[in-house]
């Protein structure tokens, strides 16, 4: 199991109110599997997709990823795993303005301590799989948010 939530919650306090935004999710993903996330507007997809990033933790409730407990890690864990082990797509994508595509993609694997060689090559393939190899040196504001075809969803298929 990739990822498995036991009876995830999450409240806020938003001044004298108590938003319930998670009321008690259940979910396995299974290595390979492909899921997607739907609901109308405030029924909590972000919130869970915060939590299962890692940006977030649950109010009660248990977060395994890969088989490790993840409610009860520091900033510092919690951002090695963020950085080796999951990662989303951000729907405003929240790429660096100065920097170019290439950059940005590359900027990951400098924080992992990658041979910088061998990440950009590996950059560069994934913006051609992604249909951006002739753009690599144009920045986010110079990017269609439509120009993708192809996503890379592990490790391995992104070398």
């Amino acid at each position: 199991m990739i990822i498995k939530t036991n009876n995830i919650k999450r409240v806020f306090e938003v001044g004298s109110e108590t938003v319930h935004a998670l009321k008690g999710i259940n979910l396995n993903v299974e290595s390979g599997e492909f899921i997607s996330i739907m609901g109308p507007s405030g029924s909590g997809k972000t919130t869970l997709m915060n939590i299962i990033g890692c940006l977030d933790t649950p109010s009660s409730g248990e977060y395994f990823l890969n088989n490790q407990l993840v409610n009860d890690l520091n900033a510092d864990q919690l951002a090695i795993i963020r950085n080796k082990e999951i990662g989303f797509v951000f729907q405003s994508f929240h790429l660096l303005a100065k920097n170019s595509a290439l950059n940005n993609v590359l900027l990951p694997m400098r924080y992992a301590g990658a041979d910088m060689n061998e990440a950009e090559k590996r950059a560069k393939y994934v913006l051609e799989q992604v249909g951006l190899s002739d753009r690599i040196n144009h920045g986010p504001s110079e990017l269609s948010g439509g120009a993708t075809t192809k996503s890379c969803y592990s490790k391995s298929s992104c070398k």
